[in-house]
């Protein structure tokens, strides 16, 4: 793929209404909808801009909670009738019924994402912040394999939740999942940085996590930790890492355009000029793709091409999102490139 001609996720917040009070929220999800949200007329014709992009993105739809929307099926339907590759990112709350997975693949959706935090209700509905989001979690977990839909689990991985991966990783074969994604926490929205790893413990994880996808069929990936392509020893001439700006892009519940929900910084708004124009263009994504800007040991490190660095990390961090990733760890004092672990 040209990641500077389309990108290969694009992640869409269609509001930031949530019943739920997660305490890493990157969204600072709110009780009700935000008046500045997209409409349904609007919401089409930036899908009609997606849909003229080659390769063709795919797209998520996610918050807040989407199904704050009663306009979701009708926002999912436009999605699916430009040929665009569908996926739903829901909270799950008392909105999200077995009902409601079915409706979706009638619809056309092709995959759904839940998150599950910790293997247990107690680790869990700690970090959702409501009582019983575990149960319900498994419960819809079922009714998406259940129905044929792909199943993708996301679990955010802190100082609170990073025990309970070896767990996390059988329950996730268990539910029969297609994909697991560990999302390490960046200090933005909700989260603090006393609920962000350090990168001593990054890099443990990044190793038991290379150890675990050996054991498995499906695929397994970091979000905010791209220096994995470097744990797993991938070749220097292989395909770079879908990061910020560089395959992905994320959309904000009123249009504005991001590298990632992590980062942010806008590219442009969707109000004023096409998202295809804001990806291509905009100053900040090109930036962004070029790994040549990169600071300090991100601009000196022979992965610096595949992986770059968290950018989202390096801008909550320092403010500056060209620094280098504090995430990774330090240059060997021997060493004037990371290699390979």
């Amino acid at each position: 793929m040209n990641f500077n001609e389309s990108p290969h996720i694009i992640t869409w917040e269609l509001t930031r209404a949530c019943q739920l009070h997660c305490r890493h929220c990157r969204a600072r999800a709110i009780p009700r909808r935000d008046f500045r949200e997209l409409n349904l007329s609007q919401v089409q014709a930036v899908l009609d801009d997606i849909a003229q992009m080659h390769p063709r993105p795919m797209v998520i739809f996610t918050g807040g909670d989407p199904l704050e929307r009663d306009d979701l099926p009708a926002i999912i339907k436009a999605a699916v009738s430009r040929n665009i590759r569908t996926a739903i990112a829901p909270s799950v709350t008392p909105l999200l019924t077995p009902e409601v997975v079915r409706a979706w693949k009638d619809l056309g959706v092709s995959a759904v994402s839940l998150s599950l935090d910790g293997a247990t209700q107690a680790v869990h509905d700690r970090f959702r912040g409501v009582l019983g989001t575990f149960a319900r979690s498994i419960e819809i977990a079922h009714a998406i394999t259940d129905n044929g839909l792909a199943l993708q689990i996301n679990t955010s991985v802190s100082p609170f939740t990073i025990q309970d991966m070896p767990k996390m990783g059988r329950l996730v074969q268990m539910l029969k999942a297609r994909s697991w994604e560990l999302f390490f926490v960046i200090p933005t929205g909700r989260a603090r940085a006393a609920e962000s790893l350090d990168a001593e413990s990054i890099e443990n994880a990044l190793n038991w996590l290379k150890d675990y996808a050996k054991t498995v069929s499906f695929r397994v990936t970091s979000v905010g930790a791209p220096q994995f392509a470097r744990v797993l020893g991938r070749p220097l001439d292989s395909a770079p890492t879908i990061r910020e700006a560089q395959g992905f892009a994320f959309i904000s519940h009123y249009g504005d355009v991001y590298p990632s929900g992590y980062l942010p910084i806008s590219a442009g708004s969707l109000k004023q000029q096409p998202f295809s124009e804001i990806y291509r263009n905009s100053e900040l994504f090109c930036t962004l793709r070029d790994s040549t800007n990169f600071e300090g040991r991100c601009g000196v490190c022979d992965y610096h091409e595949i992986c770059g660095g968290s950018r989202a990390r390096a801008y909550a961090v320092t403010g500056n999102y060209l620094a280098q990733d504090p995430g990774c760890p330090a240059l060997d004092e021997d060493e004037d490139v990371m290699q390979p672990v």
